[in-house]
């Protein structure tokens, strides 16, 4: 545990709270600022009743999809991809005539009308009738895509992941660990092992060993999430929400990301990657998320509107995932990258509305104390 002592209380905050169990009964928080470690801390049991460290493995669903959007910016740089490309034009499968003809600049900016497939439902499908089952979806009536925007958990994924492959000849999961993750988790003051941060796990039961399962905390009892922790979930092709990783790495590659910006070229160049993270487009209701919410390209923005609270800086970026209550964000106007996972799903109203905003705050208060 590496905590500057103004983390202290947030860190007591958590481990008290994993000892009640209402909350989680896990946590990990990582901060960097101006690229230097100040918080990297877990606390609490794993559903196994051992220890919670900061090299235990959780599933991270949503909260990654940014790490599949960098490799999505990566092939755009290396000038293999263009956001005006059309989808249909860089998958290798036959797609319904409407969603060929959305761009890649469409589908991470969540305006190309893909939101209705539910991944919910995605994940109660057998992997091999998931495709089949996206091609049954017609467009949205009266849609308009480029302007009409609504959070696309998990058809949009689902395509840029194909788009990968297509394009860089060689997994998904496998090109972002060689061309972002390995990059950005290698390049700091104090690198991180690129095996913390992975989009899926394949015939490796060591690493699967180091995974602890998700609590459901949302009905009347604690339920395991135990599928996170087999061999065939923790397999699947699943571009969309299929990531394993701690807080550290995360914060890492926000870190990363936040150098990019600076100018470094680590990964991405300065100007597309300050174009992925502006905000596209005036907040409005989001069909899917149930609120108002902004997007940039493939990143969440206007991070108070998706409850990160009201003291982030305007130009912040991030996204969350793991029913609420796992997030990752940067603040470029602080310097500050952070990542923070309670290992349990709870009722939306508490994960969003109370939660998440009040761990963002505390973190915010100690940077600011620093």
């Amino acid at each position: 545990m590496t905590t500057a002592p103004e983390f202290d209380e947030l860190v007591e905050r958590l481990a008290r709270e994993a000892d009640e169990g209402f909350f989680h009964t896990a946590a990990q928080v990582a901060v960097f600022v101006d690229g230097e470690v100040v918080c990297d801390a877990a606390v609490g049991r794993t559903y196994l009743d051992e220890p919670f460290t900061t090299s235990t493995l959780s599933a991270l669903y949503c909260t990654a999809k940014p790490v599949l959007t960098a490799a999505v910016l990566r092939l755009v740089a290396d000038d293999e991809l263009s956001l005006d490309d059309r989808i249909a034009d860089v998958v290798e499968v036959e797609l319904p005539a409407w969603m060929g003809e959305r761009t890649v600049e469409q589908v991470l900016g969540h305006t190309a009308g893909l939101h209705a497939p539910a991944a919910v439902v995605s994940r109660i499908l057998p992997a091999s009738a998931r495709f089949d089952w996206l091609r049954t979806y017609d467009a949205p009536p009266g849609w308009r895509f480029g302007l009409d925007r609504s959070y696309s958990e998990w058809a949009g994924w689902y395509l840029l992941g194909l788009a990968v492959e297509g394009l860089a000849e060689e997994p998904f999961d496998a090109y972002a660990a060689r061309a972002v993750v390995g990059p950005y988790l290698s390049a700091g003051k104090d690198p991180v092992d690129p095996a913390d941060l992975v989009l899926r796990i394949v015939d490796d039961p060591a690493q699967l060993a180091r995974v602890s399962a998700t609590y459901d905390l949302a009905g009347l009892r604690p339920v395991p999430l135990l599928a996170e922790v087999g061999p065939r979930t923790a397999a699947e092709w699943n571009p969309a929400f299929g990531a394993y990783g701690t807080m550290r790495a995360l914060a890492q590659f926000y870190a990363g990301l936040l150098a990019d910006l600076d100018g470094a070229g680590t990964v991405l160049p300065q100007d597309l990657l300050a174009e992925a993270v502006e905000p596209r487009l005036p907040v409005t209701e989001d069909v899917t998320l149930g609120r108002p919410a902004g997007f940039g390209l493939g990143f969440m923005t206007n991070l108070d509107s998706h409850h990160f609270g009201e003291h982030l800086g305007p130009r912040s970026f991030g996204h969350a995932g793991q029913g609420g209550s796992c997030f990752g964000f940067a603040d470029p106007d602080r310097g500050v990258a952070v990542a923070l996972l309670c290992n349990a799903g709870l009722d939306a109203d508490t994960a969003l509305g109370f939660r998440r905003a009040a761990l963002t705050d505390a973190v915010l208060r100690a940077v600011d104390a620093l």
